[in-house]
C-alpha cells in the first residue's frame, strides 16, 4: 500500500513504496509536498502496553475494598465521637439510628464511587492498583485519563454497588466480561474508553 508521503519520481526514494511499519518521511500533512531529504528513520510505534490480567486486578481490588471498609468504619467512629461530644448524649434517636443504618446499607457504592475518583483522576491508580504495579490509561493512545473518562468509569462500576447484594452481582458480572475481550476490558472500562495496564513485572 502506497504512503501519501512517497514520491516514485523522488531521487532519494527510488521507485518502490514503504512497506507498512517501515519508513515515515515526515511530509507537513497527507497529500502535501515531499520533503527535500530521503527517509527520516523507522516509524516509533511506542512502547507495548502489557495488560493486566484478572488475578491481579482482582487482587488490586480486593486491598481496595479493604481500604475503602477501613476508612468508613473510621469516619462512622469518628462522627459518633463527636456527636457525643457536641450533644453530651452517646444514645441516638430513632431518627439518628435510621440514618446511619441507611449510610452503612447504602452508602457503600457511593464512597467507593468518591475513593475511585479521586485517586484515578489523580494518579490514574488506586492505592490498590499502586501495589500491584496497575495503572489505568486511556485506550486510544496510552495517555491519562479524562475528568469524564474516570467519572464514567467510577461510576458504572461502583455506584450499582449502593444496592445490596444485586448491585454487587451485577459489578462482579460485569467486571468479569473482561475474560471473553481481546484487550480484557470489563464493561465499565469499554463504556468509558479505558484499559488496564501494568507498570512493572
Amino acid at each position: 500500500m502506497s504512503s501519501p508521503y512517497w514520491n516514485p519520481q523522488h531521487p532519494n526514494q527510488g521507485g518502490q513504496p514503504p512497506q507498512a511499519g517501515g519508513w515515515s518521511y515526515g511530509g507537513p500533512h497527507p497529500g502535501g509536498p515531499v520533503p527535500p531529504h530521503g527517509p527520516v528513520g523507522p516509524v516509533d510505534q511506542g512502547p507495548e502496553l502489557r495488560l493486566a490480567g484478572f488475578g491481579r486486578r482482582l487482587t488490586a481490588r480486593l486491598i481496595d475494598y479493604v481500604l475503602a471498609f477501613i476508612t468508613a468504619t473510621a469516619f462512622f467512629v469518628i462522627m459518633i465521637i463527636v456527636v457525643t461530644l457536641l450533644t453530651g448524649n452517646s444514645e441516638f434517636t430513632d431518627a439518628e439510628g435510621n440514618l446511619w443504618a441507611f449510610l452503612l446499607f447504602f452508602g457503600w457504592g457511593l464512597l467507593l464511587f468518591f475513593y475511585d475518583w479521586l485517586y484515578l483522576v489523580t494518579w490514574g491508580r488506586t492505592i490498590g492498583k499502586m501495589m500491584l504495579g496497575v495503572k489505568v490509561v486511556n485506550a486510544e493512545d496510552g495517555g491519562k485519563l479524562g475528568q469524564g473518562q474516570v467519572i464514567g468509569r467510577s461510576a458504572v462500576f461502583c455506584l450499582p454497588q449502593s444496592v445490596p447484594g444485586l448491585g454487587h452481582l451485577f459489578s462482579a458480572v460485569e467486571s468479569m466480561t473482561m475474560l471473553g475481550d481481546a484487550r480484557e476490558r470489563t464493561l465499565h472500562d469499554r463504556m468509558a474508553g479505558t484499559l488496564v495496564i501494568r507498570t512493572r513485572a
